[in-house]
C-alpha cells in the first residue's frame, strides 16, 4: 500500500513537473506578504531578520529546520542588496551552521561576499521553549534596525514574547510554528502567517521551477484524494459495507 502511494505521488510529480507552467497553484497571502515586506524593509534602509527556532537537524523537525533555512536563503538573496545585513538564529548548533551555509550561499549569489560575516548566524542558549531566543530576537529588531521578524521553525509560547517587540515597535511580522501554542500565537498576532505545511512549500512560491511547482500540485492533489477516500470509507462503513 505504502509504494502504491509513493508510486501515485510520484508519477503526479513528474506530470504535474511536465505541465508546470500551466498549473494555478492556490494562494499562500504570506508568500506574496514576505516578498512586499522584504523589498519594503530594503527601500527603508533596514535589515532582515530570520530566526529558525529551536528547530534540530538531529531529531524529528529536521525536516522543519531544512524548509527553514530555505526561506532563509530566499529572503537573505532579495535582502542582500541592501544596507543593512540580514541575520538568523536557533537554539541548535548544528542548525546554525545550516544557517550560516544559506546566508553564505545568498550573499554569494549577489555578489556580496565582502558583507558577509560569520556572526550574521547565531546561537542563543538551547531549549525547546527557549526564552533566551525571544530576547535575542527582539534585541535584533531594535538594535540592528530589522525592519522584519521571519520566524519559521518550532516556536512555543515565547513567539508572544518576540511578536509583542515586533507589534510595539512597528516591526512587520512572519511567524510560522510547528508547535501548536506557537502556531496559536502566529495566527493571532499576524494578518498573514505561515500556517501548517505551507512552510515547506516556500520554493515553489519564491524561486518556481517546474519541479518545485510539480511537487506542490502532487501534494495538493494526494490531499485531495486522501480526504475523498476516507468520505469513502466513511459512507460505506455507514451503509454497512464491510471491505
Amino acid at each position: 500500500m505504502i509504494y502504491a502511494i509513493l508510486m501515485i505521488a510520484l508519477l503526479l510529480t513528474v506530470i504535474s513537473a511536465v505541465r508546470a507552467w500551466t498549473i494555478a497553484l492556490r494562494a499562500v497571502p504570506a508568500y506574496r506578504r514576505l516578498q512586499e515586506t522584504v523589498g519594503a524593509a530594503v527601500e527603508s534602509g533596514r535589515s532582515v531578520h530570520v530566526s529558525l527556532g529551536s528547530s534540530a537537524l538531529l531529531d524529528e523537525s529536521a525536516l522543519t529546520a531544512v524548509a527553514g533555512a530555505e526561506l532563509l536563503y530566499q529572503a537573505a538573496a532579495r535582502a542582500s542588496g541592501g544596507d543593512l545585513p540580514v541575520t538568523a538564529s536557533t537554539t541548535d548548533p548544528v542548525t546554525l551552521r545550516l544557517a550560516h551555509d544559506r546566508l553564505q550561499r545568498a550573499y554569494r549569489l549577489r555578489n556580496r561576499l565582502d558583507a558577509f560575516k560569520p556572526t550574521l548566524a547565531r546561537w542563543y542558549p538551547s531549549g525547546t521553549f527557549s526564552l533566551a531566543l525571544a530576547a535575542g530576537v527582539g534585541a535584533a529588531l531594535l538594535d540592528e534596525e530589522s525592519g522584519l521578524a521571519l520566524l519559521c521553525g518550532r516556536f512555543g509560547a515565547e513567539l508572544a514574547l518576540i511578536a509583542d517587540t515586533a507589534i510595539r515597535y512597528d516591526r512587520d511580522l512572519l511567524p510560522h510554528s510547528t508547535q501548536i501554542e506557537g502556531q496559536a500565537v502566529a495566527y493571532a498576532t499576524s494578518a498573514t502567517p505561515l500556517l501548517g505545511e505551507e512552510l515547506f512549500v516556500g520554493a515553489a512560491y519564491l524561486e518556481p521551477t517546474p519541479l518545485h511547482i510539480g511537487g506542490v500540485a502532487a501534494q495538493d492533489a494526494l490531499r485531495y484524494l486522501v480526504v475523498i477516500a476516507l468520505i469513502a470509507l466513511a459512507v460505506l462503513a455507514f451503509l454497512g459495507v464491510s471491505l
